[in-house]
């Protein structure tokens, strides 16, 4: 007999092993988003930890140094963490609305990223940076009950938030 295609048998085999291969790279290519997302929230939360250093170096204090306990944050939903943050990084970049007061030489310490949508500087995730003072100058923040010796720490919640904020694992800080 002399075959002139595939039986149904062999395409169906072929289909298989393609939709098995299409898994496997999807998978595969998830991972490698998730890696290049935390990277990305990583350096931008270290590059706003530089700034806040810059500002202290060139201003002898640190932004927002009003107040007589540290600025820290909350890993949730947190509208005051969210002002706090806004506040400082509207300061760092020069931002409109930004208090002259603040930064009166008008330096800009950190570039704003493009493409915000609302001028707010935000993670992978569209979360915005949370950011900790230590202005009461101790040489120590408290954090969700964890005490870091630093004056300023950064962090990205995005990744912790859309995993349901069960897994501290998931924060993308500059303090570890």
């Amino acid at each position: 007999m002399n075959k002139r295609g595939f039986t149904l048998i062999e395409l169906l085999v072929v289909i298989v092993i393609l939709g098995i291969l299409i898994t496997l790279g999807s998978k595969g290519l998830r991972a490698a988003r998730l890696s290049a997302k935390k990277a990305q929230a990583r350096v931008e939360a270290s590059s706003i930890e530089t700034a806040v250093k810059a500002y202290v170096n060139r201003y002898g204090q640190l932004p927002l140094a009003e107040f007589n306990e540290d600025l820290t944050f909350a890993l949730s939903d947190d509208s005051k963490s969210d002002s706090v943050s806004e506040a400082l990084i509207s300061t760092l970049t020069l931002a409109a609305g930004a208090e002259d007061e603040l930064n009166a030489a008008r330096v800009v310490f950190l570039e704003p990223q493009l493409g915000g949508v609302d001028g707010t500087f935000r993670d992978p995730w569209g979360y915005q940076y949370r950011v900790a003072l230590d202005t009461d100058y101790d040489g120590q923040l408290l954090i969700e009950g964890e005490t870091i010796r630093r004056k300023v720490a950064v962090a990205s919640i995005g990744l912790y938030v859309e995993n349901g904020g069960s897994d501290t694992n998931d924060l993308v800080a500059t303090w570890r």
